[in-house]
């Protein structure tokens, strides 16, 4: 799935192609809003952004169980080594040693996302602190010259500032293009 990312100064607007969409079959769970005046965007009954795709939550869960599991497996690994303790103990134990460093490394990873934004949308910061609503329409790649059509032909105050996929990876940077 695609990712369109768009911006405009009018709420109003955004609000015209929230109807506009929802007729060409784009539902709420595909068009979100980000702005610094969350109350005008319930107000004009647009869906803001969740949790998720405003703060790092999910990539740097990832990246902390990612972390978790290698320091998990070297842990046993240098146990079993070292001593007589990786013989006489079952391989489930060893395993649960593992899946809690991984779980340790989630949490951890959890909390540190909880306090970055997201990494698709930090380079939108500054358009949002000055007022401007970040628009996101996630389509199906079929969809997207639909879409674009509608917003360049019948929208001029809203106006393309990326593309990108749903799919979140914890190794990227920034993909936004």
């Amino acid at each position: 799935m695609k990712r369109l990312y768009y911006l405009t100064d009018n709420i109003e607007a955004a609000e015209q192609l929230s109807e506009r969409l929802h007729k060409d079959g784009i539902t709420d769970w595909n068009f979100h809003v980000l702005g610094k005046d969350k109350a005008n965007i319930v107000k004009h009954h647009l869906h803001s952004t969740t949790p998720l795709q405003e703060l790092d939550i999910i990539r740097s869960g990832e990246r902390g169980v990612i972390t978790g599991l290698a320091v998990g497996m070297l842990f046993v690994a240098v146990m079993m080594m070292t001593s007589n303790f990786g013989q006489n103990v079952h391989w489930l134990w060893l395993a649960a040693a593992v899946g809690f460093f991984a779980s340790f490394g989630a949490w951890v990873g959890g909390l540190i996302g909880i306090s970055s934004v997201n990494y698709k949308i930090k380079k939108f910061h500054n358009h949002i602190e000055v007022g401007q609503y970040l628009l996101l329409i996630d389509v199906e790649t079929l969809q997207k010259p639909l879409i674009e059509s509608i917003v360049t032909k019948q929208f001029t105050s809203i106006w393309k500032a990326g593309e990108d996929t749903t799919f979140i990876s914890p190794f990227q940077t920034t993909t936004i293009y």
